[in-house]
């Protein structure tokens, strides 16, 4: 058994969300390949992580800020915080948060709606966001994804369902990360597919090794 570490990166709940043999690989490993699809993820986040503050269509933005909630042991960066906030644009974000106009804005390269993993990100967003800003649970009722294949946003409602299941796999990453074991292989093959680890984690090798070993 290894240490439990501190902080779990946001972006790393999205991975355990999506696949925890690629979270372990990822996180605990420190594995990463940068083939065309990462590298053109990475581009189009150049555009909208330029740190600051700006006013826009009659709602205030905040590019690119780092969240650390020690009590829950999460840490990262929210792509974009927005504010309903045309009536009052010197309200701060406690005051925002409290009038339920705050929430997160996560930046997604693929296609609206096709990862759960996704909505686990933008609730872990929100409950550091809470944390930090000393919010009851549940203040920030609602996030929105952003997917550029789709150039739309998706809401995502921030409710006791999501909240559970996001806290339930966070406490699932910080076991799987103190075990010195790599976990079993997925078997979603559209996953898979899209996985840029998919030649290191040799998910359908390491199933037929299972098998051979289950017979013998």
């Amino acid at each position: 058994m290894e240490e439990t570490p501190e902080f779990i990166p946001i972006s790393y709940l999205n991975a355990f969300a999506f696949c925890p043999r690629r979270f372990y690989l990822e996180f605990v490993l420190g594995e990463m390949v940068v083939n065309e699809f990462v590298l053109e993820g990475q581009q189009l986040h150049e555009r909208v992580d330029q740190p600051g503050r700006m006013s826009r269509e009659e709602k205030q933005q905040w590019r690119r800020i780092y969240l650390a909630a020690p009590v829950l042991g999460l840490s990262g960066y929210s792509d974009l915080l927005e504010a309903n906030s045309h009536e009052n644009s010197a309200a701060g974000l406690v005051e925002l948060a409290l009038a339920g106009q705050l929430y997160p804005v996560e930046y997604k390269k693929g296609k609206l709606g096709r990862w759960v993993s996704d909505h686990v990100q933008v609730c872990a967003q929100a409950l550091a966001l809470e944390e930090v800003l000393h919010l009851p649970g549940g203040t920030i009722r609602q996030g929105f994804l952003f997917y550029f294949g789709s150039s739309r946003r998706e809401v995502v409602e921030l409710n006791s369902e999501l909240r559970e299941k996001t806290l339930a796999m966070l406490a699932e990453a910080r076991k799987v990360a103190a075990c010195n074991k790599l976990p079993p292989p997925i078997t979603n093959r559209a996953k898979c597919r899209d996985c840029s680890l998919e030649n290191i984690c040799l998910p359908r090798e390491a199933q037929m090794l299972q098998q051979k070993l289950r017979l013998m």
